[in-house]
């Protein structure tokens, strides 16, 4: 009974909360005119596309936006045989916003993550592209955050 009172009072206290997702289109203060991505990879794809949801809104502040990004993935240690032990993926994204045909903004984001290898090769391929999506919305939150701050 007494865990069915504390169920109902949260619920009754959060549902009285006018609760908005942070990175809601909905009055967001700033539209995208236009998306250039510098380079065609996955990683500036995705950006791109995530970015996508913010374009032609009736705003007040209208940006356009470059996007160039590269993805390394070095050797940070080996075994006494010479076996690759672990990587260090690092993506590194350039995102550059205009206003007015004139540069806002240049912002360099960077984001690394170290891994273990791993004997089954399509596994480390499948964590790998697992680690990289972390990195990128990573990148894709700081950016937003940065178009939000301007």
């Amino acid at each position: 009974m007494r865990n069915l009172l504390i169920i109902l009072f949260l619920f009754t206290a959060l549902s009285g909360c006018d609760y908005e997702p942070i990175f809601s289109t909905k009055n967001s203060g700033f539209s995208i005119n236009n998306i250039k991505e510098s380079d065609q990879n996955n990683i500036t794809r995705e950006i791109a596309k995530s970015l996508k949801i913010y374009k032609n809104y009736k705003e007040k502040k209208i940006y356009d936006v470059t996007i160039s990004t590269n993805k390394t993935k070095i050797i940070t240690s080996k075994d006494s045989r010479g076996n690759t032990k672990s990587f260090r993926l690092t993506v590194i994204c350039d995102f550059v916003i205009f206003e007015n045909n004139k540069e806002v903004k240049s912002k360099n984001y960077i984001e690394n993550f170290e891994f273990n290898n791993d004997s089954d090769k399509f596994k480390l391929r499948k964590y790998e592209a697992s680690i990289e999506g972390d990195l990128v919305t990573k990148i894709i939150k700081d950016i937003i955050l940065e178009l939000y701050s301007l």
